[in-house]
């Protein structure tokens, strides 16, 4: 953002996949005079009483009536189902497309 002239404040960076409490803490204290900040609702957040727990995502597909996307170096993980939004973000972030195989 600081490269692009972006306003970090104005930003909202958002974790999930694996987070346990502490490691929530830790990234609050790292970014939050930085930017804005959310945790996603995971496994180890909502369930950290040592109990089997089950594996449940939910993945934001539009937001306001948007497409939003999620890019990834994995090809499974990469959501998103307007693909002209997908391409403009991929050339917007210099993101390569992923060659599958």
């Amino acid at each position: 953002y600081a490269k692009l002239r972006i306003d970090t404040h104005t930003k909202r960076l958002v974790f999930s996949d694996g987070l346990s409490l502490p490691r929530a803490f830790e990234l609050y204290r790292h970014f939050a005079d930085r930017t804005q900040l959310g945790f996603g609702i995971g496994t180890n957040l909502t369930n950290d009483m040592g109990l089997y727990t089950l594996h449940i995502v939910m993945k934001l597909t539009h937001c306001n009536g948007q497409p939003v996307a999620k890019l990834s170096d994995s090809p499974g993980k990469i959501l998103c189902d307007d693909q002209t939004f997908l391409a403009y973000l991929r050339q917007v972030f210099n993101v390569p497309p992923l060659v599958e195989g």
